[in-house]
């Protein structure tokens, strides 16, 4: 019988010793890798601005968005995204340094406050006339000759009488009675009455003279020459209820 050696094997204590100086002892490829005190702080320091970095995108994308929206909101307001005439003049202005030309057929606004020729003539008024309007000249109503003829039949009657030798313009006021008569629509007339008419005679039968006189008439009766006296219009015009009548060319009968 063959006695059993329980020994460990030679291999085995041999791997075992092998194993047991690189447990004891520290890797020196660790100790060689460890990096130095500054370098691990930059790494820190690197490592904690990545979160600041991703915030700062974050931040440039949100407000590219909200800048994209403005301008969407702008184009669907105004219905095309193309500035109008007159601002894109103005901007062309200001990239040239204000020199931009204006584009045919649109005005470019002036800096002259004045206003330019055509705007001028636009709003120009026709000027007032400083000269005032001529009054248009009203001729003298005719009172009529100062010596008229009448025939056998006619009759007038008379409104009034102005003897010339009281001291009084007989003349002058003859005819500014007959020309308020003529004013209110009655057709008076002033006539001088010097003998050359029998039928206008005074009370002693005698021809009238050195009189101006104002009357109506001449009439075809001496009853259609009173009606006409005695009407409201013509004694508003000039009252005399008396209404004396006469027939100039015929002498009365004594």
């Amino acid at each position: 019988m063959t006695p059993v050696d329980h020994r460990r094997p030679p291999a085995r204590t041999a791997r075992s010793q092998h194993r047991s100086p690189s447990r004891s002892h520290k890797s020196p490829s660790r100790s060689q890798h460890k990096s130095p005190p500054r370098q691990r702080a930059e790494t820190r320091q690197s490592t904690s601005h990545r979160p600041q970095r991703s915030h700062s995108a974050v931040g440039a994308a949100i407000v590219a968005a909200a800048a994209m929206v403005a301008v969407f909101a702008f184009i669907l307001t105004r219905g095309s995204s193309t500035p109008p005439v007159e601002e894109g003049f103005r901007i062309g202005a200001a990239a040239d340094g204000g020199s931009a030309p204006s584009a045919p057929g649109v005005a470019a606004k002036s800096s002259d406050p004045s206003p330019s020729v055509n705007t001028a003539k636009a709003d120009r008024k026709p000027p007032v006339s400083s000269v005032p309007p001529k009054a248009k000249a009203t001729a003298t109503p005719n009172t009529g000759p100062a010596t008229p003829a009448f025939k056998r039949g006619q009759w007038i009657v008379v409104m009034e009488k102005y003897p010339t030798d009281v001291g009084m313009d007989a003349e002058q006021l003859a005819k500014a009675t007959a020309i308020k008569m003529i004013t209110a629509g009655v057709p008076a007339k002033a006539m001088l009455v010097d003998g050359q008419y029998p039928g206008i005679a005074n009370s002693s039968m005698q021809p009238v003279l050195d009189t101006w006189m104002v009357y109506l008439g001449p009439g075809t009766s001496a009853a259609a020459m009173g009606d006409l006296c005695a009407t409201p219009k013509t004694q508003a015009a000039y009252s005399n209820t008396a209404c004396p009548t006469f027939e100039p060319a015929v002498a009365p009968a004594s």
